[in-house]
């Protein structure tokens, strides 16, 4: 008679929850779980996960969720087979493992990297546990979730979480951020995998092909490892086979450029290669090939300009460096020509690249740095060549960018 009578609890608890009586469930499933005839039954712990997850559900509370998790975990230890697990509890899981992620995501909204990072990898853990049963059913990886478990590791400076997860992610193809490629490649590079930085450069530069930032840190992979005549070998390859390919042009071009001047990953000059000068010829005339093809574009002029400018700077610079004595020697006066000639020369392609930057009226944040770097650049030159009414416009436009 006792156990029927806590056995009815059980069923009682069923019921209530049936019928959205949740306290009254709760308080009869506790009772049965209370009793040694019945605390160790299957059904019982999980009619318990079944009220719990209607709590969950309910309240979107991920500590209902973790108790309902439990409690169809332990009925599955007692009776791996239970007949209502195998035909209801697919659903029940999913809701269980759906509102804990969601909690993560929660935190990951409002910054809470080590409670966001928590909950995803208990999500994970209710999947994996549920889809190792072969009940029939499963819970779909939800690629999104295994990158988001990566970048919250990673902003809770969990690095070995972090560089598991989001291998994870590049393996499942997610393309729903190149955050993840970018700190991916980011984590290799520290480890010296070359083969695997390259590698998740590759396929970040396949997946988000107008994101700059690829090109950058394939720059600095080659000029990193050497590699830089591989680079300059295969785009000029690519050049030759596509002939009227502007964007193609461009791109070899500025990659050329970037040989040649090489920079570490906070924008610092590192050493110029050997080859430099060269490669700037080799650049110049990149340049100005993709202007053939497409001769008022407003960014292949200014990186003309800038090609020239640069130049200028660095003689100018050689200039400032001599003392008194030599600054009227013959060398002096060479290095002046060269300044005020490459001053000169810069000069009419950042005036066509200020006339194409300011025609397309709202520019995109990458257009309008580059905007504002030639638009500076023409304020010096027009200093240097004392042209005030030049100066102060020039100024103007650069506030208005403000």
């Amino acid at each position: 008679m006792a156990v029927m009578a806590q056995k009815a609890k059980v069923s009682s608890a069923d019921d209530n929850l049936k019928s959205d009586k949740l306290d009254a469930a709760k308080a009869d499933i506790e009772a049965a779980l209370a009793n040694e005839k019945t605390k160790d039954d299957a059904r019982t712990w999980y009619v318990k996960g079944k009220i719990y997850e209607a709590l969950a559900t309910k309240n979107k509370s991920a500590a209902d969720a973790l108790v309902a998790y439990e409690s169809f975990k332990k009925a599955l230890e007692i009776n791996p087979k239970l007949p209502e697990a195998l035909l209801e509890l697919n659903n029940r899981m999913f809701n269980v493992y759906a509102t804990v992620g969601n909690a993560g995501y929660g935190n990951l909204n409002e910054q809470k990297w080590d409670s966001s990072y928590v909950y995803f990898k208990q999500a994970a853990e209710i999947r994996e546990f549920y889809n190792g049963k072969n009940l029939g059913g499963s819970i779909p990886t939800d690629t999104a979730m295994v990158f988001y478990s990566g970048y919250a590791a990673q902003q809770a400076g969990k690095k070995e979480e972090a560089f598991a997860s989001l291998k994870e992610a590049a393996k499942l193809k997610f393309k729903g951020e190149p955050a993840l490629y970018v700190v991916l490649a980011q984590q290799y590079e520290e480890r010296g995998d070359n083969a695997n930085w390259i590698a998740t450069i590759d396929t970040a530069k396949a997946y988000f092909p107008a994101d700059k930032r690829f090109n950058d840190m394939e720059m600095l992979y080659y000029s990193k490892t050497g590699k830089t005549a591989e680079l300059i070998s295969m785009m000029e390859k690519k050049v030759n086979d596509n002939p009227n390919d502007f964007a193609l042009a461009l791109d070899y071009a500025i990659r050329l450029d970037n040989v040649a001047n090489p920079r570490d990953e906070k924008g610092a000059d590192l050493p110029k290669p050997s080859d430099y000068d060269a490669l700037m010829d080799k650049a110049e005339a990149a340049y100005k090939k993709a202007l053939t093809l497409k001769a008022d574009d407003a960014t292949a002029n200014f990186q003309l300009g800038a090609l020239y400018f640069n130049r200028a700077v660095a003689f100018n610079k050689e200039l400032n460096g001599m003392d008194s004595k030599q600054q009227s020697s013959p060398k002096a006066k060479e290095l002046q020509a060269k300044v005020t000639a490459l001053m000169d020369q810069s000069l009419p392609f950042f005036e066509k690249a200020d006339a194409g930057f300011s025609a397309q009226g709202k520019l995109e944040p990458s257009d309008k740095r580059t905007y504002e770097s030639c638009l500076y650049a023409l304020q010096k030159i027009y200093a240097i060549k004392s042209e005030p009414a030049k100066v102060e416009a020039t100024k103007k436009k650069l506030e208005s960018l403000q």
